[in-house]
């Protein structure tokens, strides 16, 4: 038999129940105050570039937060949101955000940590404060590093995959390497026939056209045996549409936009070409590179291949001194992010804006392409 007291008894463990699941959420005590960082970014980084820490930050109680940098040293420091930086306002010691009432999440806050930043363990300061002058303080603490050593130990197994690097022969393609075109009709490793046709002379703008020549080295890698003039020739055009899908839709090629790691990862899985990645520098300059690996013991180390002016790598096993494989750092392949490019400085620090890959989009024998 259930006494008088079972409904109230039940009633308190359904309540419970509710509780325990967070379908209940138990307010703080009166007065108190509830803070919690959540990164949404890395919290160790190099020096070399600029880097935005953003988290959110969980609220209870409170009715404003503030932000504060301190040093290595544990001093405060001025420092810039991503919103100053935008309306170009001046560095401040402490940034307030106001808090809503029922506002329990403050999400997108960030701090920029500009490049060339003394190494060492910075550290976020987090303070939400109510009205009547209750707070509670949190932080996060940020490494930030050197640059690291630069390592490139896959030289030698990049070169062997390459053709054409040292001479000015025309070669044929071959499904699995890559065709090297030069871009640079004064340099040593041009070929002419890769430019030159009795159709067109593509040589006076050859330096102009290094998507061009990127893609005709990631078709090479695909078996497809298509040179830059080759391309002209198909469209029936000297100039074409900088994505060149016209020449795509010829040979039975899809081109594909998207992130380096998804595109990286079809590359990787034989469903895609090697990735171009296209950016600006300073001075106004846009270069093309091809993607052609990765390194194990640094994923942030991409192998590329390009077709202007290459590299001095011969302090690295394997290395040459005009190298047509050259190391990027990318810390993160999305459009707009910056890159290092440790060796040939004028691309140090340029702002991707493309990045592509190719693959089949039908049966195709790699052997010829469709005739205009």
């Amino acid at each position: 038999m259930l006494s008088k007291r079972s409904p109230v008894l039940l009633l308190g463990l359904i309540l419970a129940a509710f509780l325990l699941s967070g379908a209940v959420r138990a307010e703080p005590p009166s007065g108190e105050i509830r803070l919690s960082l959540m990164p949404e970014s890395s919290l160790r980084f190099t020096n070399v570039l600029n880097h935005y820490v953003t988290f959110d930050a969980r609220v209870e109680g409170a009715e404003k937060v503030k932000l504060q940098l301190l040093n290595p040293e544990g001093t405060p420091v001025s420092f810039r949101t991503s919103r100053q930086v935008e309306e170009n306002r001046k560095p401040v010691r402490s940034a307030g955000v106001l808090v809503k009432k029922g506002q329990e999440i403050c999400e997108g806050l960030n701090i920029l940590f500009p490049s060339d930043l003394p190494p060492g363990t910075w550290t976020i300061r987090v303070t939400a404060a109510a009205a009547q002058g209750n707070s509670v303080t949190e932080e996060l603490t940020v490494e930030v590093t050197g640059p690291r050593e630069l390592k490139m130990n896959r030289l030698r197994e990049i070169h062997e995959i390459l053709t054409g690097a040292e001479g000015a022969e025309p070669l044929p393609a071959e499904k699995g390497r890559i065709r090297f075109v030069c871009q640079d009709p004064k340099d040593s490793r041009f070929v002419k026939e890769y430019w030159f046709s009795k159709a067109f002379d593509l040589r006076p703008g050859a330096n102009q056209k290094c998507t061009r020549a990127a893609l005709s080295m990631a078709l090479s890698w695909m078996g497809i045996d298509c040179t830059p003039v080759r391309m002209s020739e198909l469209v029936r055009s000297e100039e074409i549409f900088y994505t060149y899908d016209p020449v795509c839709e010829k040979l039975g090629v899809t081109r594909t936009e998207g992130d380096l790691e998804t595109l990286w990862a079809e590359y990787e899985a034989g469903r895609g070409s090697p990735v171009l990645l296209h950016f600006t520098y300073s001075g106004g300059g846009m270069h093309g590179v091809l993607l052609v690996a990765r390194d194990p013991e640094d994923p942030e180390l991409f192998y590329a291949v390009t077709s202007g002016t290459g590299a001095d790598t011969s302090a690295f096993p394997d290395g040459k001194r005009q190298d047509a494989v050259i190391p990027l750092l990318i810390e993160k392949g999305e459009t707009g992010e910056r890159i290092q490019s440790p060796l040939l400085k004028r691309y140090h620090k340029g702002k991707i804006d493309q990045i592509w890959q190719w693959r089949l989009s039908g049966e195709n024998d790699g052997k010829t392409e469709e005739e205009p």
